[in-house]
């Protein structure tokens, strides 16, 4: 019998694509705020989905999920738009979603956080044992999330893994997921609309960024791991390695050079000038510890996203 997952958030960016891929192995119940069309479900593969409002309470929360992977949150744009609803979404619900899934006998709860809960930019070597240091609604958010996640895998009430995921990138399942702003995505859809990669900084601010392929692998892994495995609590989930902002430019710029022929050009502010910026390394040694290999097939990922730009996107006079 296959194992059964239940990914809220499931119909998301990163939860849309863990959804279609590891319906192809388990069997996913995916939730989602609204009712998905036709179409937009089956995009995600063979998922079945589930209103959340359901998972909300505990005589509708399914009683036969080994797994629940929870990725429901306001992002980080709509946090600091609405705090207090960043409070009841990201702090309350993950709570009350947890204690139903103790009380339906899931076996596993993986909860999905930022690496934001660090600080904010992130600098230095940003190891699991560091202290938290939030100063964002999305990060405070996710780590007093966290704890509740923390408290009860300590009590041993449920076996709980908490990801603090970096700046993760790639193509989304469907064009209507709003995760345009993140910046590899961002760029590749200018790329596609403009002709042209418009940096809002200087572009010499280090990041980890993680390709959703690299996630997904993650993420299957866990779900088929026994009981031996990933007993640390806390996961780092990142690249493993930095680059500057206008590194990420440039790959992009190569890759759809070698995809149509073009040159892109990379736009600066006015006035922005070279500066050195605190290194980042963003360590997952621990994730690795558990035989999680990250591929960072960064070419790859910005090839399927283009190619995913370029069917749903048209030029922009």
């Amino acid at each position: 019998m296959k194992k059964s997952i239940l990914v809220t958030g499931g119909l998301g960016f990163v939860g849309g694509r863990l959804s279609r891929y590891l319906s192809e192995e388990f069997s996913v119940l995916a939730s989602s705020r609204t009712t998905p069309t036709a179409g937009l479900l089956k995009a995600h593969g063979n998922v079945q989905p589930i209103l959340h409002e359901k998972l909300l309470l505990r005589e509708e929360f399914p009683n036969d999920i080994q797994t629940v992977i929870h990725l429901a949150a306001l992002n980080e744009i709509d946090s600091v738009k609405y705090p207090s609803e960043a409070i009841s979404v990201n702090i309350d619900e993950t709570r009350i979603i947890l204690e139903n899934a103790i009380a339906a006998g899931t076996e596993k709860f993986i909860f999905f956080s930022t690496a934001h809960v660090y600080a904010s930019p992130l600098r230095g070597i940003i190891e699991e044992e560091n202290l938290p240091l939030p100063i964002h609604p999305y990060a405070i958010t996710h780590k007093a999330a966290e704890d509740f996640v923390l408290a009860a895998g300590l009590q041993k009430k449920i076996k709980t893994i908490i990801l603090r995921l970096s700046n993760s990138f790639g193509a989304p399942v469907s064009p209507d997921v709003n995760r345009w702003t993140l910046l590899a995505n961002d760029l590749c859809r200018q790329a596609v609309e403009k002709g042209r990669l418009k940096l809002l900084s200087n572009g010499c601010q280090y990041r980890d960024f993680v390709c959703l392929s690299d996630v997904e692998r993650t993420l299957s892994a866990i779900v088929s791991a026994g009981p031996e495995h990933f007993n640390r609590l806390i996961y780092n989930l990142g690249a493993g390695k930095s680059m500057r902002v206008k590194e990420m430019a440039e790959l992009i710029a190569s890759s759809f050079k070698t995809m149509t022929g073009k040159d892109l050009a990379i736009e600066f502010p006015a006035g922005a000038t070279e500066s050195k910026e605190h290194e980042l390394v963003f360590d997952i040694s621990r994730l690795i510890s558990e035989g999680i290999q990250i591929k960072n097939d960064f070419k790859e990922e910005i090839k399927q996203l283009l190619d995913f730009c370029f069917e749903y996107f048209h030029p922009i006079d």
